[in-house]
């Protein structure tokens, strides 16, 4: 398996990050795309992706961020042959519409088109306005983060070749669980978003990344096998990853 998403340079891990990797690793996790927030943690992320073979970068500002930092942030993936994305990038309007946060997303996305990577979306309570602007960007290579849009709006990016990693909250979530039966299965991905979204509480790590496939193989009606193979293809596709 491939963990898609995760924030392992949280201070959440900060005591025993080895332990949680040899976890991971015990579990079938070959992987991890550790993403990032700020610039400070894409620091952070590119730092702990020197130090672990298997967590490979991606660096953006997210929209709940300080966006100033997007100019140095994007600086630092310009500098950095080891970035696999940008992200977490995007809207975030669960609390306010704020026109502010569009500019640093376009801003965001162009790099990565200028330099054919990725980007990682995140698009809170905001997801028919994310897949607009990638739309009207001609975005080709986008992982649309913990969609919580309807299944309607995440049709579009299904017919764009948007990818959708799906995170543990899935075993709970209607929403999650709508969208984990409809994804085409060359655009499925599996993600924890550790420390966050842990399935029964408490702190999440990439270990537990097989609930949720569990969990979705048997909404596809698939054993557990043919979806570590499904969706460890895709994300090394996507992310270019030569493991």
């Amino acid at each position: 398996m491939i963990d898609s998403h995760a924030h392992l340079q949280d201070e959440a891990f900060s005591g025993d990050l080895r332990d949680v990797m040899l976890r991971a690793k015990s579990a079938g996790v070959n992987a991890v795309i550790c993403a990032s927030v700020d610039f400070g943690d894409s620091v952070a992320c590119l730092e702990l992706a020197r130090d672990y073979v298997e967590i490979f970068p991606c660096v953006g500002v997210a929209p709940y961020s300080n966006l100033s930092e997007v100019k140095p942030t994007m600086q630092l993936v310009e500098d950095s042959p080891d970035v696999v994305a940008i992200g977490e990038i995007g809207l975030d309007y669960k609390l306010q519409r704020r026109p502010e946060q569009v500019e640093p997303f376009r801003r965001q996305v162009e790099l990565a088109m200028e330099l054919d990577l990725p980007v990682v979306v995140h698009s809170r309570s905001a997801g028919k306005h994310c897949l607009e602007i990638l739309k009207a960007m001609k975005a080709e290579k986008v992982v649309m983060h913990s969609f919580d849009g309807s299944v309607k709006h995440a049709r579009r990016g299904f017919e764009l070749g948007y990818y959708f990693s799906i995170p543990l909250t899935v075993v709970k979530s209607e929403q999650k669980q709508q969208l984990a039966r409809e994804v085409p299965e060359e655009l499925l991905l599996l993600e924890t978003d550790s420390p966050v979204l842990s399935p029964g509480g408490g702190r999440n790590e990439p270990a537990n990344l097989a609930q949720g496939r569990d969990f979705i193989a048997r909404l596809r009606g698939v054993e557990p096998a043919a979806m570590d193979k499904l969706t460890e293809n895709n994300a090394r596709r996507i992310f270019g990853l030569k493991i």
